[in-house]
């Protein structure tokens, strides 16, 4: 059997189904109380209850409050006021709502949580607008109604299906291990199947950049539970040491991947021992998931596998030296049980007065230097005309027009391009989904069982493929729109989203084209001038713990992975966007991008194998370490003396990656 075949429990997150039947029960309940007692109008409640589920970013109960909360009232406040708006007249009601659009799409400046809400309150409105409301007595029974379907959502969500504080900071360090156990079996792979120098390359290039987004998503969520519950707590202590050991495994993985690279010679013997270490990660996942103690017989027995197959290697062997790093931090996650650590860096940290959180982006981006200015700018002058546009033309669904336009609508014209085609492309598929439902469910309480799977189904999604995600929120929204007016045709609707969807995403194209263009490619320079700088402090930080014999500090090495990351999703939207065949700033930005990989792995290697410097020796790895931080800042120079023994193998391959970012 080949390693390629072994299993790795990698189990898709729990928690994406549990929020999918929390938001499928909010949508089916409303459904099934205005069909029980007959209230007709109270189908905008199950509307109410959906987005409100969407608006939910997860995470920490505190996260998680300041998103739902606002949107439900602001969502109340909304419907209601341009509902009525929408009375007094098109143009009235046009500008208004272009300037609640605007600061819908301004509240970005608060980061996913602000982006989400606000996205979505503009689909509130917009759907408000295109609501006459005649009097103040339907316009209140109209917020009211919406405001029911929100409010049962929060209470769902925040009262009667709460989660445990520690669970998504749990969940968290759980994704990392997940990640780590995919990277490990992979890399297992290519060890066995003796892969070429390229395999390798492409398998860091994949890996690398998902472990440290994932590793980084794990301490915002460990920072938000420290500030609501304290570091000093037992559970605090024992999650802030859980994240720096499966960090310290990240970088011995990235030391191991260098090492398998560079020596051929030691990867037939090394291919068991990193596969267990995949099967380790992999069933640790779950484990800290479910806040089981990881102190087991079995638990022992497996690490005691694991130094017996390493055995194998020879005692000099690079790659297990590395390996023995790796089991040590294992023996570490499993002594750990309610044991005093050392805090994330940061973690402790009092947060700014409320008035500073409330204010300070508010005014630091009131500028159009801004990325978030503009874009809410240029969101606000495309959106209100179109909408404009939708209530002169009189069509019922003309407003999906509109709503693409706000969703699809980014600041960089990459996403822009990316996510105008998904969504029209989930629509299509979606709205044939939406024909076939509509002839099997009839009446709500059908319509009800069949939003529940779908709900489910969409929540589990969304994170994975926006297009699947959308081509399983278009017949949710289509079945419930047909609530609020029966007798049109499930077909009849389905085939006007396709032709709406396709106009709003043409729309949001041309806006990003015209309006502030968003191209990547004039800021590749500062985004690869960062990234090296970033890597200069990591050679400091190596170089200066060799020399002083006492461990690295991890935040320079955090600092590089950090702007390696910037620096490839910088490069993936210039590649998105239209461009020459041959562009330089792109080919350089790949160059710098692959190099720099290179060197974070040869450092990570130095720092888990490190070579005994003599006294005699330590004027030649100071001079080494002077000569690449001059060569990363394009001051090249000759090379100087190398050093004897096998740390002259490591600086001439650091040299090497060096000398090819200066060129």
């Amino acid at each position: 059997m080949k390693l390629r075949d072994l299993p790795i429990a990698l189990n898709p997150r729990a928690v994406s189904l549990a929020e999918g039947t929390r938001a499928g029960i909010a949508v089916a309940a409303m459904l099934i109380v205005a069909q029980l007692f007959d209230l007709p109008h109270f189908h905008l409640a199950a509307l109410g209850a959906l987005l409100t589920c969407f608006a939910d970013p997860g995470g920490t109960m505190n996260r998680r409050v300041r998103a739902v909360i606002p949107f439900a009232l602001c969502s109340l406040v909304a419907y209601a006021t341009f509902g009525l708006l929408r009375g007094e007249g098109i143009w009235i009601s046009t500008l208004i709502a272009g300037l609640a659009i605007f600061a819908s799409s301004y509240v970005r400046v608060y980061g996913q949580v602000g982006q989400q809400v606000g996205s979505l309150l503009s689909v509130v409105i917009v759907l408000a607008v295109g609501t006459p409301l005649t009097g103040l007595h339907l316009a209140a029974m109209a917020g009211l109604n919406f405001a029911a379907g929100a409010a049962w959502a929060v209470i769902l969500t925040l009262v009667i299906w709460r989660l445990h504080p520690y669970a998504p900071s749990r969940r968290a360090a759980a994704d990392v291990c997940r990640q780590l156990a995919q990277l490990a079996k992979e890399l297992a792979v290519l060890a066995d199947e003796a892969e070429s120098t390229e395999a390798f390359e492409d398998h860091a290039a994949r890996h690398r950049r998902d472990v440290r987004e994932t590793i980084e998503t794990a301490r915002t969520v460990a920072f938000e539970t420290f500030r609501g519950r304290g570091l000093v707590t037992p559970r605090g202590t024992q999650l802030s040491l859980r994240l720096q050991t499966l960090e310290s495994i990240f970088e011995a993985l990235i030391a191991l991947s260098d090492t398998l690279e560079s020596i051929p010679s030691c990867r037939g013997l090394a291919a068991r021992p990193v596969q267990m270490i995949a099967e380790w990660l992999a069933e640790i996942g779950p484990e800290i998931e479910a806040d089981r103690a990881l102190d087991t017989a079995e638990k022992q027995a497996s690490l005691q596998g694991l130094h017996e197959a390493l055995e194998v290697l020879p005692a000099d062997s690079e790659a297990r030296h590395v390996m023995q790093a790796v089991a040590e931090h294992f023996a570490v996650l499993i002594a750990v049980a309610r044991a005093a650590a050392q805090p994330l860096p940061g973690s402790v940290m009092a947060p700014p007065p409320l008035s500073q959180r409330i204010f300070g982006p508010l005014r630091q981006n009131f500028s159009l230097s801004s990325v978030a200015m503009r874009h809410a700018l240029r969101t606000a002058a495309f959106t209100a005309p179109v909408l404009a546009w939708s209530m002169v033309d009189g069509d019922p669904y003309a407003h999906w027009a509109v709503f693409t336009l706000i969703l699809c609508l980014q600041p960089y014209f990459s996403a822009t391009w990316l996510r105008s085609a998904e969504r029209v492309v989930g629509t299509a598929l979606g709205a044939l989904v939406a024909a076939g439902i509509g002839l099997i469910s009839k009446t709500p309480v059908e319509l009800a069982f069949t939003m529940l799977p779908l709900t489910i189904f969409a929540f589990a999604i969304r994170s994975v493929s926006y297009t699947a995600y959308i081509a399983v929120l278009t017949p949710m929204i289509v079945l419930l729109i047909e609530q609020f007016a029966p007798g049109n045709s499930e077909f009849g609707i389905a085939i006007s989203r396709i032709g709406y969807t396709l106009l709003g995403g043409v729309l949001a194209i041309l806006g990003n084209l015209l309006l502030w263009p968003g191209f990547e490619r004039g800021r590749l320079d500062p985004s690869i001038t960062a990234a090296i700088r970033a890597h200069i402090g990591y050679v400091h930080a190596v170089f200066e713990a060799l020399l002083a014999d006492k461990p690295a500090r991890p935040a320079p090495r955090r600092a590089a992975g950090l702007a390696s990351n910037n620096l490839e999703a910088a490069l993936s939207r210039a590649l998105l966007e239209p461009h020459r065949r041959q562009d330089h700033a792109i080919e350089r930005g790949a160059v710098v991008d692959a190099a720099l990989r290179r060197m974070a792995g040869r450092l990570s290697v130095l720092s888990l194998d490190r070579p005994a410097i003599s006294e005699a020796e330590r004027p030649l790895w100071t001079a080494w370490q002077s000569w690449l931080e001059d060569c990363l800042s394009n001051n090249r120079r000759p090379r100087p003396e190398l050093p004897p023994g096998p740390g002259a193998e490591t600086l001439t391959r650091l040299a090497r990656q060096a000398e090819l970012i200066a060129l």
